[in-house]
């Protein structure tokens, strides 16, 4: 399980750029808050995980010597069935105990990032997560050495049950095992891997010192990633200009060390890959989910076909807010400057709970137990970790997700959106045996993007008045346009910068601003007339955490074209389709990734999906002229 591992390492479910924080109106309000004076309802209880610190130590000095146990497994493997049984046993034992030491290190860490001590924990957890890996990594390869005559005949073994996923994902990958030697090495250089992604979350988080920007009212605002996530909805078109200008201006003094933090990462990707042996960088990151690379490229194709309908929303973004050239400063505002939609976070998880009633009544009351227990850190506050994510990775301890709650309804969207990945953690973990129950990145977006449909299509159904519907209509438009079109830009974008790097080319700040230009000009129609992009936001990919995630962010684009299609079945009463989709969600990760989707009725391969999706995406189009009309 050491894509596992890394992954507990490396990786939180996390939408910081999946879903925009939409302004509906109303007067601007701080960005953050004073966590001394907030309720301790609102903040995540991580007394859930450990007790205290004291605890901590000593789950990570047991953890340490349980690993030296393991070593006695070494060369035991292919004795028999129930050998094998007792070492992985041991293993996944291991690797569960370390999700839950990681989880508490991450939530104490991500309270306050400026806290040397919560830094401290963060890297010591990092450091005993690479030493377990290069303990385990004489297995795979020591696994891959046995006759497979011999590993078809143990597989028959009810021992090996709850392992048949790793066995087979362990085979499967036989050409790219390397020997224990080079495993063990791979391994070690967990920690070397790492670093570009800690240091350029501390830059992009606490060492830029944020502008501040004068808007037309005389109001001074600071432009850190909060602030920007919030004004760049102003109603007022020039306080939009100034915020842009500022904001990017000041990523763009920074532009040479993202440049190089950027490079490094996407170097670390390509080592990894040319190590194992694998063709080239998209392949080494999907193979490790078992994702066909076709996907990939289907999903870039699709996308791009459906271009039209996104600019004909611009057009009519352009038409509503009476300006003789759309700019890309003028893709966020509602385009209902009347619509007042601002909701607490308790109004908030009441008008979640009724929009995912059609999921069933087992589904909502874990809801309310979540609402109730704590599982969520809820408001901004200086320090904080920015965006939000759900993580599962504690193993027999409900999921933790942070917010960055900010009363609007796009923080009530991406509320819904955490909570259908802390679902599917929660309804994995409790039916799926452990080395079965992390489910793959692939379909990991499916559950939270399917509630965000589900509270779009409630909110809709339900609300009477015309211009607050035609809002959230927009607010819709706005979702295919940043978790569809925009998401499938940063893959792109990803793909060709790791071609470029394999191709020997040098990721200057030049060159990657140039080729995120070039796609930003592709993607939303400039020479076609539909949108004029300043140059200076060619920086934009700087601000883009999903960068040192290994292409992680096509995934969102594919799970949100297929919960486009669950969410509209569940919602139109369709049992068999819900029953169908919550066993997806509790069948974790026992089969492959397209397996999954294809328990859903959902086939990822094929252009279907793309196609219709954007059809209900221009009827939502058809639906708000005439209602303007």
């Amino acid at each position: 399980m050491l894509k596992g591992m890394a992954k507990l390492m490396a990786t939180v479910t996390l939408v910081t750029v999946c879903v925009p924080n939409v302004w509906a109106g109303g007067k601007m309000g701080s960005t953050t808050k004073d966590r001394t004076k907030v309720a301790e309802k609102y903040k995540w209880d991580v007394t859930d995980l450990f007790a205290s610190l004291e605890e901590w130590n000593t789950g990570v000095a047991a953890i340490e010597k349980r690993v030296e146990e393991l070593a006695a497994c070494k060369g035991t493997l292919g004795q028999s069935a129930e050998q094998l049984a007792r070492c992985l046993t041991l293993r996944f034992d291991i690797v569960k105990d370390f999700g839950k030491l990681y989880s508490y290190a991450s939530r104490v860490y991500h309270i306050d990032l400026k806290v040397s001590d919560n830094q401290a924990l963060f890297d010591r957890i990092g450091k005993v997560g690479t030493k377990v890996e290069a303990a385990m990594s004489w297995m795979d390869p020591e696994l891959l050495a046995m006759p497979e005559e011999t590993l078809a005949k143990y597989g028959k073994d009810e021992a090996l049950a709850d392992f048949s996923s790793y066995i087979y994902n362990t085979t499967r990958r036989r050409a790219h095992i390397r020997s224990k030697e080079v495993e063990n090495t791979i391994a070690q250089a967990g920690d070397m891997a790492a670093g570009s992604t800690k240091v350029y979350q501390t830059l992009a988080t606490v060492n830029v010192p944020w502008p501040m920007a004068t808007l037309s009212d005389g109001s001074e605002v600071k432009l850190d990633q909060s602030g920007y996530g919030q004004l760049r909805y102003l109603p007022n078109r020039d306080d939009r200009y100034t915020v842009f200008q500022a904001f990017w201006k000041k990523f763009t003094e920074y532009r040479e060390t993202f440049a190089g933090l950027l490079a490094t990462r996407i170097n670390t990707d390509h080592f990894y890959a040319v190590a194992r042996g694998y063709d080239n960088d998209l392949q080494s990151a999907l193979d490790g989910t078992d994702v066909p690379t076709d996907i990939y490229h289907n999903m870039i194709k699709g996308v791009r076909a459906g271009l039209p309908v996104l600019h004909r929303y611009q057009d009519l973004r352009k038409k509503v807010l009476g300006v003789e050239e759309l700019g890309y400063h003028d893709l966020y505002t509602s385009i209902v400057k009347s619509a007042e939609l601002k909701y607490t976070y308790d109004e908030a998880t009441d008008l979640i709970l009724a929009a995912l009633q059609v999921l069933g009544g087992e589904y909502a009351a874990i809801l309310e137990q979540a609402y109730k227990d704590q599982w969520v850190d809820v408001y901004p506050y200086e320090g904080k970790r920015t965006g939000a994510y759900s993580s599962g990775t504690a193993y027999g301890v409900h999921p933790f997700i942070l917010l960055n709650y900010t009363d609007d309804y796009n923080a009530m969207s991406t509320t819904a959106h955490e909570f259908g990945h802390a679902l599917h953690s929660y309804f994995a973990n409790e039916t799926q045996p452990f080395p079965k129950a992390d489910y793959p990145i692939f379909v990991a977006e499916v559950a939270s993007t399917v509630n965000e449909n589900l509270l779009f299509l409630h909110m809709v159904a339900n609300e009477k008045d015309k211009n607050k519907k035609i809002f959230l209509l927009g607010q819709a438009l706005e979702n295919f346009r940043t978790t569809v079109f925009r998401q499938a830009l940063f893959a792109e974008f990803e793909l060709r910068v790791h071609d470029l790097a394999q191709a020997g080319k040098s990721l200057t700040a030049d060159a990657l601003g140039e080729l995120y230009l070039q796609l930003l000009r592709e993607y939303y129609g400039e020479a076609d007339g539909h949108i004029k992009i300043d140059p200076l936001y060619a920086v934009e990919w700087a601000y883009i955490p999903h960068f040192y995630y290994n292409f992680y962010m096509f995934q969102y684009t594919t799970s949100f074209i297929a919960a486009t299609s669950i969410a509209r079945q569940i919602f139109k009463g369709d049992k068999q389709a819900r029953d169908n989709y919550l066993a997806m969600l509790k069948a974790g990760g026992s089969k492959t990734p397209v397996g999954l989707l294809n328990m859903a009725g959902v086939d990822m391969s094929g252009p279907e999906p793309y196609k219709e999706a954007f059809a209900v995406m221009d009827d939502i189009l058809t639906e708000i002229l005439e209602l303007m009309e």
